[in-house]
């Protein structure tokens, strides 16, 4: 068995973190010496006082507190360093979701295999209100998933498992990780595996504007990288996208057209944003996603 260490960035989620840490210690059948490292970054709101109690609780839990929120990037590379020194595989999960039980060792299995630098489990809107933008969401996802599936996976920093020997110190004005720890992973000749029978439940914008938001700043971390690094992700060529859409059922096509016309909206603001040379490293909360499902 390898020496895991779960890794999660929190920024003012008192209403999810006490769910995710006690479902990974008691429903994930981790090894019991499994660290939880949990950055907390410049929180407002009572994020710190409820993982102070689980550290009491639970041994396992190691809060790292900011005083400033610096950054995704700079938490991360916390838990990097961390994890590159001890263990051999860390799990990275989202604070605002919530693992289907019994995933997050069906990734770290597929590690056995010493091609695979990372694998990654299949994120799945937590069931919201029948409205616009969760439609849309869904259609999204269902699209990264069909891309994943029957072409070059898009690395989800939802959920996933890296092997720490792959895992590089991320420059702090990154905007968006992700994409970035996915080039650091195939420049290396690792494979990137998506897992779809492990499950991710995640939170989603429940409204236009915070949905809009949200595209808009993946776009400009995409930009930000194929300027920097000549990459793009899988998911951000229309080509792919393209292939994809025969798959999808007839009732998500309206949804998928008002999608697009969205995307269109985000790609075109994060343009201006990214000409202008303002991509924010610590991004403002998506409202909507903060609530507790």
């Amino acid at each position: 068995m390898p020496k895991i260490v779960i890794g999660v960035c929190a920024y003012n989620e008192e209403n999810n973190i006490r769910r995710l840490l006690q479902a990974l210690l008691t429903e994930e059948g981790l090894p019991s010496n499994c660290r939880v490292l949990v950055v907390c970054s410049g929180c407002t709101d009572r994020t710190p006082e409820i993982l102070t109690e689980l550290h009491a609780r639970y041994a396992n839990i190691e809060p790292i507190f900011e005083k400033d929120r610096k950054g995704k990037a700079s938490a991360l590379n916390k838990i990097f360093k961390i994890s590159r020194e001890t263990t051999d595989v860390l799990i990275l999960v989202n604070a605002d979701a919530l693992p289907q039980r019994g995933s997050v060792m069906k990734l770290v299995s597929q590690l056995v295999d010493k091609n695979v630098g990372a694998a990654f489990a299949q994120p799945v809107p937590f069931e919201g209100p029948a409205g616009i933008s969760y439609k849309i969401v869904k259609v999204i996802w269902h699209l990264h998933h069909l891309i994943s599936v029957t072409q070059n996976p898009k690395l989800s920093g939802e959920l996933c498992a890296i092997r720490t020997s792959c895992l590089q110190a991320i420059p702090n004005n990154i905007a968006t990780d992700e994409p970035y720890v996915e080039l650091a992973i195939r420049t290396q000749r690792y494979r990137l595996l998506y897992v779809p029978e492990a499950i991710v439940h995640i939170r989603c914008p429940t409204n236009l504007h915070d949905l809009l938001k949200q595209r808009k700043r993946i776009w400009l971390g995409h930009m930000q990288l194929q300027k920097t690094n000549a990459y793009k992700v899988s998911t951000s060529r229309p080509s792919n996208t393209l292939r994809v859409i025969s798959a999808l059922d007839k009732s998500e096509i309206p949804f998928l057209l008002l999608g697009g016309f969205l995307e269109v909206i985000a790609y075109s603001q994060a343009k201006i944003e990214s000409y202008k040379g303002r991509i924010p490293y610590a991004w403002e909360p998506i409202k909507s996603t903060k609530t507790s499902m």
